[in-house]
Formats: structure tokens, sequence, C-alpha cells
């Protein structure tokens, strides 16, 4: 079928309790999601229970551009009508972290990948729910 795409929900992989890390974050703070993605993405989120925890998502297939594109940072600061010094930014990748760093939010490296290093420019993590135990 020509022009229709076909999106697979399996391509989403979820941490471990993230939907209880994302409800304990929920209490205390405000949430969004930068994300480099197609629009499979919001179902993805309803159907995992999790849609209505974030206040705003800064999505590249809307936006028309990706990570680590300061323009994705710019959008998401301005959606959350937040200074970037009282933001934090969490990634598996340190170039998307070094990317939203230089706009001063606090950036924060998940470990999830195989083969992740750790550094010492960004706090890091090992597990999503440990996000819990910093903030």
């Amino acid at each position: 079928m020509r022009g229709l795409k076909r999106y697979n929900d399996s391509n989403y992989i979820f941490f471990d309790n993230t939907k209880k890390t994302i409800q304990g974050l929920k209490e205390k703070y405000k949430i969004g999601v930068i994300s480099d993605t197609d629009p499979s993405i919001k179902r993805v989120l309803k159907n995992a229970g999790i849609y209505d925890y974030f206040d705003t998502m800064t999505l590249s297939f809307e936006l028309g551009e990706s990570k680590p594109s300061l323009g994705m940072f710019r959008h998401a600061l301005e959606a959350m009508n937040l200074p970037a010094i009282e933001t934090v930014f969490i990634d598996d990748y340190e170039k998307n972290l070094d990317s939203a760093s230089t706009l001063g939010m606090q950036s924060i490296l998940i470990l999830s990948r195989p083969n992740s290093d750790e550094t010492t420019k960004h706090l890091n993590i090992k597990k999503f729910s440990d996000l819990l135990l910093y903030l």
C-alpha cells in the first residue's frame, strides 16, 4: 500500500519500573518528553498507561528537527515554561546531553545501551528508577 506507514510498537522498549518511576517523579515535577520518534509514540505511551503523566512532548516528527539540535531543547524549554537551569534532561547518548548542557540544562546519562561508557561530564545512572534517588 503506497503512502501507508506501518509502525511497530515492539520497537519501543520501556525501562524496568518505568510507570512507577514516572509516577514518583510526577508527584514533584513537571515531566516532558524530548524524542526522535514517529507518530506511533503517542499511541505507545497511551497503551502503556503513561501518556497522561507528561506535561509536554517535543517530538522530532512534529518539529522537523532531531537531537542533538538545539532547536529540540529550546522548544522543550519553551513548552515547559521553565529556565534551563531548573530542568533535567536524561538520555543515553552523551552528544545529546552535551547539547542540552550548552543551554544550561542539567544532564544525566543513563547507561542503558550495551557498552555504555561512564562519563565524568554528566551524572551517570544505571537504571531509570535511580532518578528517584537523585531528584
